[in-house]
């Protein structure tokens, strides 16, 4: 079963409720990667699947009610 996934660039915003607003210190080509992310001037390495289905959507949503 072959899914479809958009790329997603380096320094896309995102956004921890325990770390706060970061962005993506490398793309992210595949759900399985390992990701590095910025939080505060510290690089976490984080899957990319977290990213992509948390922090990401969290990011969006905090910044769609404006």
């Amino acid at each position: 079963m072959s899914e479809e996934f958009e790329v997603i660039q380096p320094t896309t915003k995102v956004f921890c409720p325990e770390k706060g607003e970061g962005w993506t210190l490398t793309g992210i080509t595949g759900i399985d990667e390992q990701t590095s992310v910025m939080f505060n001037g510290v690089r976490y390495t984080i899957p990319a699947k977290k990213i992509v289905e948390e922090l990401l959507p969290n990011y969006l949503k905090m910044n769609n009610n404006d």
